[in-house]
């Protein structure tokens, strides 16, 4: 079979014909095409080793565990140092009450349980007692409740004109 070096030009259309390279330009371009696959044929031959990628795993390993480990120091670090600062912040500035006087006399004793004694005798407590005041006057004016009765149900007639 005999090929044409020209074949592919001869099989494109009139006005793509104009863009192929020509010249020198042409053969310099078929050149650095046969140097690639040349290359590229030879790096495909040769074997490559399988742990060519290890020394570089082992350094990315390391630089991780340093990150690592300087993070969780600076963190124990930040953190030691604000449970440290915390007492120093936290100061109170309240005064302390007075102490209670423990010791009272007799007589203030004995005046106030009068005073409890009073009150818990009382029947009415002192909230209670105008009405207790009212159902005294209602028990003693029983003569005028006839009267107040018969008022009740006979208003008396005012003059509104007036």
């Amino acid at each position: 079979m005999n090929t044409h070096p020209n074949q592919l030009r001869d099989t494109l259309p009139p006005d793509e014909v104009l863009l192929e390279p020509a010249g020198e330009f042409a053969a310099d371009l078929r050149n650095l095409r046969a140097a690639v696959w040349h290359a590229a044929g030879r790096a495909t031959a040769d074997s490559v080793a399988s742990n060519w990628l290890a020394p570089a795993r082992r350094r990315r390993r390391a630089a991780q565990g340093r990150l690592v480990l300087a993070l969780s120091t600076a963190t124990t670090f930040a953190a030691l140092l604000c449970i440290g600062v915390l007492p120093l912040l936290h100061h109170d500035k309240r005064v302390a009450p007075a102490p209670l006087v423990a010791i009272q006399s007799t007589s203030d004793d004995t005046a106030l349980l009068e005073q409890v004694d009073t009150e818990v005798s009382a029947s009415v407590p002192s909230s209670l007692a105008p009405l207790d005041n009212l159902d005294t006057w209602s028990s003693t004016d029983s003569a005028n409740e006839t009267s107040t009765n018969s008022s009740l149900s006979n208003p008396e007639k005012k003059n509104v004109a007036q």
